[in-house]
């Protein structure tokens, strides 16, 4: 419990400087402090408060040599038997305040806040700390507010307070007004130690804004060979007739990213993205995909929210066969210390542009979906391990193909070397068929299971060399739709 709540009378009369007793260990104490001398004031102010146990006086000044030691749980105490003694010193409050910030008690810290702001203790102090409360809670805004005033109250504080009003910005994805405020700060006093910061967070900018271009292209290029590109079924009652199954294919995939960089917590991104597989043998299973897609954004106090509108058009064997529209919104926060989470709603018409061999078998659907995925970051952020799982369901125009699924994921991605880097997964997806198929007279149950692994090293710059397998194996109670395949490729990705 915070002792300061319970004496706001004692706070208020107060208001008189701080009365230093007549002990030559306090007075001594004070000299070490002013000389930097921490270990030997400490020494000092323990003396005093064992000559002394009722001086609130003696416990503030061990209180704040204990802080400037970084030994913040003796802090708290003597801070807080500072506030409890008679005459209690206002000051105590503020520093209190500090020491629960450092030790991470945002909700105590910010009860003291509250108290000195109440008694009028120290109010550009005050509001300087109140800002780095607000800030390390995730509410940038608030913070910025905050600190702004600090730094009218208290001219002081005005370097501290344009430092944090930075990172602020930073947070917010405001990297403009970020640089800028940074650059201020060096020029103001280039050799201070802030100014060193502020060339840090300068140089990090200039990186992230680099890492997050306005325009940025990626080619990926990879040549495979699939064992079962047909979906061949594992029953060969059901196959005889299928042979020569297996194919060799070149891949190549273009992503292209429009993305303005945002002066305030609101941003939108487009997208666009085309796929090609060109087969030696089997020309027939050829895709050629196109999508669309406009991203807006919006970063809230807790997470960043997005809503990704997207348009895909496919074809297959140089024939029209597919077009879908759908909308997804999707709400990005973190859940803990190294911990991030998403969860996401999707809504999506597809359109089949290649007529059914019979009216049940109409593929064309309204589907929506909802999922819920989590990382844990690994080897300082640049990794992770990944859980998810999404519900959806397809209403199709056929009855053969309505069904409801359910997918289970987890991979990992870990950089083994700054150049070498790892991804291997796993997916379960559960589809239960709603209508008996008119086809085989039973209700169509299949279980999908995928393996994947993926080696990437970079070779110079921004161009990676991968090579991938990818195992999938379709467990279905109609034999038909039960099949194996492997697919091995390697290629190049390169970023620009």
């Amino acid at each position: 419990m915070l002792v300061a709540a319970l004496f706001p009378a004692a706070l208020a009369s107060s208001a008189e400087p701080i009365q230093l007793p007549d002990s030559p260990n306090v007075k001594q104490g004070i000299a070490n402090l002013k000389g930097e001398n921490l270990e030997e004031a400490i020494e000092d102010f323990k003396r005093a408060r064992l000559e002394a146990p009722d001086s609130s006086v003696a416990a503030y000044f061990l209180g704040i040599a204990l802080k400037k030691t970084q030994n913040y749980e003796e802090a708290r105490k003597n801070l807080s038997d500072a506030i409890r003694l008679t005459p209690a010193v206002k000051e105590a409050v503020v520093e209190l305040a500090d020491v629960y910030y450092q030790l991470g008690d945002n909700g105590n810290a910010m009860t003291n806040i509250r108290l000195a702001e109440d008694a009028g203790i120290q109010p550009g102090e005050t509001a300087f700390i109140k800002g780095l409360i607000l800030l390390k809670e995730g509410k940038s805004r608030d913070a910025i507010e905050a600190l702004t005033r600090a730094k009218s109250l208290s001219p002081g504080l005005a370097q501290a307070a344009d430092y944090q009003i930075a990172v602020a910005k930073v947070k917010e994805g405001n990297l403009k007004g970020a640089r800028e405020m940074f650059k201020e700060i060096v020029v103001r006093d280039p050799n201070a130690d802030i100014a060193e910061f502020a060339k840090q967070y300068i140089d990090a900018i200039s990186a992230r804004e680099r890492a997050e271009r306005e325009l940025s292209l990626t080619v990926d290029l990879q040549y495979q060979y699939d064992d079962n590109v047909l979906l061949k079924p594992g029953d060969s009652s059901v196959a005889a007739d299928v042979t020569n199954e297996s194919d060799y294919a070149a891949v190549g995939m273009l992503r292209a990213e429009y993305s303005p960089r945002p002066a305030g917590p609101a941003g939108v991104k487009a997208q666009y993205s085309f796929y090609d597989n060109a087969h030696r043998k089997l020309a027939s299973h050829d895709v050629m995909s196109h999508t669309f897609s406009i991203v807006p954004n919006y970063n809230l106090e807790t997470g960043n929210l997005s809503a990704i509108a997207s348009y895909n058009y496919t074809m297959v064997d140089d024939f029209k066969y597919l077009e879908t529209y759908g909308i997804t919104p999707t709400y990005q926060f973190s859940v803990g210390k190294g911990q991030l989470a998403s969860a996401f709603v999707k809504l999506q018409e597809k359109k089949m542009l290649k007529l059914p061999l019979t009216r049940d078998e109409d593929r064309s659907s309204d589907e929506w979906a909802a999922g819920l995925s989590w990382f844990y970051l690994l080897a300082g952020n640049k990794g992770f391990v990944n859980l998810s799982y999404a519900f959806n369901h397809e209403d199709t125009r056929g009855a053969n193909w309505q069904y409801m699924g359910h997918k289970l994921g987890a991979g990992v991605f870990y950089p083994l070397t700054d150049a070498i880097k790892v991804n291997v997964g796993g997916e379960a997806y559960f589809q239960d068929f709603e209508e008996k198929n008119t086809a085989f007279g039973k209700f169509r149950k299949d279980k999908t299971y995928t393996l994947s692994a993926m080696l990437s090293y970079a070779l110079i710059g921004d161009i990676d060399a991968q090579v991938q397998y990818v195992h999938v194996r379709g467990d279905s109670n109609i034999a038909v739709y039960d099949y194996s395949k492997n697919v091995v490729s390697a290629g190049i990705e390169a970023r620009y």
